[in-house]
């Protein structure tokens, strides 16, 4: 029964004896009822911190305790002791002719203008929960996704400068991989990555004096010759100076990332060749929030990426640092662009020198194909092709290489995007970097193929896409690899959409434990797999990736290890296992 002020009856009194607590349904949400110390009270039954119904709860002087993990609420307000920012819901009640009766309508919630304390609390804490928690209630109040996202930028931009390092560079990568499979998502299954990208902005935020730019006049000129100076001399304080300075202007704004991706493809800057990934990263952000929101960000990750200390090459680093300096007159030959792509590009003659294990074969090989008028695109094209092709065809048996297999792709992609936001020079250099990973992981001994040559075997009947992805998905949860390479073969030769097998994949990789780990892999696959669409092994993505997801799940170190030992044992080299 309703009444003219919006109260409605939900119980009688003689429904609830003194101390006790009762559940009732209410405009499509579960309200609990307390009969406390002589007063009736209406709360919300869901537990603001994880969902427990609250009328399991224990009542004493007016102050509900969760029975689930202990926290507290006033009975009346619904102010919350333990939590932040995490208020209980409360009702108005009255009490007539035995009824009671409670107040739903119009009673705005309590968490309606706490959402940001909720997200700032989550990202200090870095507890998985309470930053889906804060991301799933800020979204469904209507409040904008890129609004949620501004805010993570703002906190990983003060996490970073006060806490990190050029470590730090590895946290943005995260969170903007999280971001972009969240938007190849839908909607419904965005929080997984949403959440993975929160937890790499979220830590601790401490006090830093804001470094301030340099008193006028200093010209752009001056700026870009200190930067290369202080990156050569590995001092990063100078090198944020410099940049900030830069921005004062107003007019630099299209030069920083371009001299950032100068400094870091010095040919001594090869041992941490990632640098070029974390550039293009930064690059990415300020696409993606502009110079306002990235700006601190930029300038303090940037400048500590580019002022790394580097240390002094020995071994086979020196060597390939040496073999470096030698192409720099080649890298002036091919500054310009080539006006499309080569139409007879030996792929082949490429990918065998990448595979050859020997760094000059290595590098000789991109010179080659450059020379030969190919453009740098296509060899990154080759490049990514192969190390899927290299992540399809790797025994999981003996310490598979993942993860190096996957900085390979990785690299190769950044090195693309660096065509995107710097010179064609810069782009070319950064392709030597990314074939130095192949070079490094010669330990593999994956012997190399034609990609040209991929097997594509007959047809393969199968019902829909949808039973198909469902068995392959089954099949990775449940550890089996030989049988899930199978599956996705299955899939491929039936010609069934392979954009949905990614899809799925996506979904499996994200909602296990392992999928941080494979977020880079996942988004560099997203990416590739559209724009490489018409090259013959494109489908090695799939299938790499899927070995990838599956064979990490099993979490066998331990297995791993002795096995290993026992072959040691048996004087077995790694190249009789493959």
């Amino acid at each position: 029964m309703n009444d003219e002020k919006g109260f409605v009856e939900v119980a009688r009194v003689d429904d609830l004896p003194a101390e006790k607590a009762m559940a009732v349904r209410v405009a499509n949400r579960s309200v609990a009822l307390f009969n406390h110390n002589g007063k009736i009270y209406a709360t919300d039954n869901q537990c603001p911190h994880m969902g427990y119904p609250l009328i399991r709860g224990r009542t004493r002087n007016g102050v509900l305790q969760c029975d689930w993990h202990g926290w507290s609420y006033a009975m009346d307000g619904g102010g919350c002791f333990t939590g932040g920012c995490d208020d209980l819901d409360t009702f108005p009640v009255r009490v007539r002719d035995g009824a009671i009766c409670i107040k739903i309508a119009g009673a705005t919630s309590k968490r309606q203008d706490s959402h940001y304390l909720l997200l700032k609390e989550a990202l200090l804490s870095r507890d998985n929960w309470i930053l889906s928690k804060a991301i799933a209630i800020m979204l469904a109040q209507g409040v904008s996704e890129r609004e949620t996202l501004d805010s993570l930028v703002e906190h990983l931009s003060k996490h970073i400068a006060s806490d990190h390092g050029a470590d730090g560079a590895f946290l943005v990568n995260q969170l903007l991989n999280g971001i972009a499979i969240s938007q190849r998502l839908d909607k419904d299954d965005r929080l997984i990555p949403l959440m993975i990208a929160a937890k790499a902005a979220s830590g601790r935020v401490g006090d830093r004096v804001p470094p301030q730019p340099l008193p006028q006049p200093v010209d752009w000129e001056t700026l870009a010759d200190w930067v290369r100076m202080f990156s050569r001399d590995r001092i990063w304080e100078g090198i944020e100076k410099c940049l900030i300075s830069a921005r004062e202007s107003g007019d630099n704004d299209e030069r920083i990332i371009p001299l950032l991706y100068e400094c870091v493809l010095e040919p001594t800057f090869l041992g941490f060749s990632h640098n070029v990934l974390h550039i293009s990263d930064l690059a990415e952000l300020i696409d993606s929030f502009g110079w306002e929101r990235s700006e601190q960000l930029l300038c303090n990750l940037g400048a500590k990426v580019v002022g790394r200390n580097r240390g002094t090459a020995q071994g086979t680093l020196r060597e390939g640092i040496e073999h470096l300096q030698k192409i720099e007159p080649l890298l002036d030959e091919l500054a310009d662009e080539p006006a499309g792509r080569l139409k007879e590009f030996n792929e082949d003659r490429l990918t065998k020198g990448l595979s050859s294990g020997e760094i000059e074969p290595t590098f000789e090989a991109v010179s080659r194909a450059l020379r030969d008028g190919a453009h740098v695109s296509q060899v990154l094209d080759s490049m990514i092709m192969l190390s899927g092709d290299r992540m399809a065809r790797t025994p999981a048996s003996f310490s598979p290489g993942w993860f190096n297999i996957s900085h390979e792709m990785q690299m190769a992609g950044s090195a693309r995007r660096t065509l995107q936001h710097a010179s064609y020079r810069s782009a070319v250099m950064a392709t030597y970097f990314a074939a130095w990973h192949f070079y490094q992981n010669r330990w593999l001994n994956i012997q190399p193929r034609q990609l040209s040559e991929v097997a594509k075997e007959s047809q393969s009947p199968h019902s829909n896409a949808a039973e198909a992805c469902s068995e392959i998905v089954e099949l990775i949860e449940s550890i089996q690899l030989p049988e899930v390479t199978r599956a996705v073969n299955k899939y491929i030769r039936a010609d069934l959409d392979p954009t949905i097998l990614l899809s799925e994949l996506a979904l499996s990789i994200l909602k296990h434990d392992s999928g941080t780990e494979l977020l880079g892999t996942l988004r560099t696959v997203y990416d590739e797999f559209e724009r490489c669409r018409t090259h013959p092994a494109r489908n090695q993505l799939l299938i790499g990736l899927t070995r990838f997801a599956t064979d990490v799940r099993r979490r066998n170190d331990n297995d791993l290890a002795t096995r290993t030992a026992k072959r040691f044992a048996r004087r077995e080299t790694s190249e009789d296992m493959f």
